[in-house]
């Protein structure tokens, strides 16, 4: 499966990306296996590679820049996404400056509330890996933004706690506009992380994906 090529063009905009492996797969939630609901057989197989060292180029407009950093990569099979009492889900993966990486997901109830079937993983940088459960992560909204194709809102800002690490993530979209008006409609977007860990600075990049609103 390793190394992995990806290229891309479309309207003047070109990417040509060289991906390699060099850790071990992530089995995510519990050894692999998240459960989405109450329902039988509502669950997915989930695994991931969460730090990919990537370089090569991007070219806008004629102009080629080298690029180099560190791609996620996801692969998960599921039967229904998600339980009748469920509206969506917000989903967080995280790679922070100091080694770690952080992928979260909170299952949003019809009512407002956020399911108990929420779940994680917390990756150090030694790739052990802690599972979360749903009251292992605190979120908190800090704004939102309204599209204007479709007349959505999204949460746009976003704090991620973790009590037990003594970790707090401030989380902002690179750009507000990420959403993706498809057959289902959905934001999807790169965003930046800077915070505390223990109260010493910590920051970070990653992605975020929001659906049901």
């Amino acid at each position: 499966m390793f190394p992995l090529t990806l290229a891309a063009m479309q309207d003047g905009i070109a990417i040509d990306l060289h991906l390699e492996r060099r850790q071990a797969f992530v089995a995510q939630v519990d050894n692999g296996f998240s459960r989405k609901s109450a329902q039988p057989g509502n669950a997915s197989y989930y695994y991931s590679a969460t730090r990919l060292p990537t370089t090569g180029k991007v070219t806008v407009n004629g102009r080629t820049v080298a690029v180099a950093g560190n791609s996620w990569l996801d692969r998960e099979w599921s039967t229904a996404a998600l339980g009748p009492e469920q509206a969506g889900w917000d989903w967080f993966a995280l790679q922070l400056d100091d080694g770690r990486d952080l992928m979260f997901y909170r299952l949003r109830n019809k009512d407002g509330s956020a399911s108990h079937f929420s779940g994680g993983t917390l990756v150090a940088p030694n790739r052990t890996v802690q599972q979360l459960a749903s009251d292992d992560v605190v979120i908190d909204e800090q704004d939102h933004w309204r599209s204007p194709r479709t007349g959505t809102r999204y949460p746009s800002r976003w704090r991620v706690q973790l009590p037990s690490q003594s970790l707090s993530l401030d989380i902002t979209p690179v750009i507000e506009d990420q959403e993706l008006d498809l057959s289902v409609c959905y934001w999807e977007g790169a965003v930046s992380i800077n915070g505390t860990s223990g109260g010493s600075p910590v920051s970070g990049a990653g992605y975020v994906e929001l659906a049901g609103y």
